[in-house]
């Protein structure tokens, strides 16, 4: 059970990670190409903002991982021992709210959304406050 999921989103994680370090590569050759150009030579290195998006994936892996752990581990000993249903709950609301980390987190580190649901919700106040 956990397996699966943590499969499937190691490969897509590992998918986006590719997509960007090629993009900052085409970009960086470019740059690279214009400090050739005025004489200064430059090492091509795994960028700070390669390293921030790594980072923010394994946190992220993290977060999926410690939320939904102990709920397949306690379902799958569910049969060979009792197991009171308030911690039960308690789990189903740890991985509730292991998801709701992920999905703050993807809104914060996305600036493009913040900003767009920022002028959305700046808009909307003045009609609120008027009616």
């Amino acid at each position: 059970m956990v397996i699966c999921p943590s499969f499937i989103f190691f490969n897509i994680n590992s998918l986006i990670y590719i997509k960007v370090r090629l993009l900052s590569r085409r970009v960086r050759s470019s740059v690279s190409l214009l400090i050739r150009i005025s004489g200064s030579e430059h090492k091509s290195k795994i960028s700070r903002r390669d390293v921030r998006l790594l980072r923010h994936m394994i946190i992220m892996f993290s977060i999926f991982i410690g939320g939904w752990t102990p709920l397949y581990l306690l379902l799958a000993i569910e049969n060979a021992f009792y197991i009171h249903p308030i911690l039960l709950s308690c789990f189903t609301i740890w991985c509730e709210l292991a998801l709701l980390c992920d999905i703050i987190d993807l809104y914060l580190y996305n600036h493009e959304l913040r900003k767009y649901l920022q002028t959305i919700f700046s808009r909307c106040m003045p009609k609120i406050n008027q009616t």
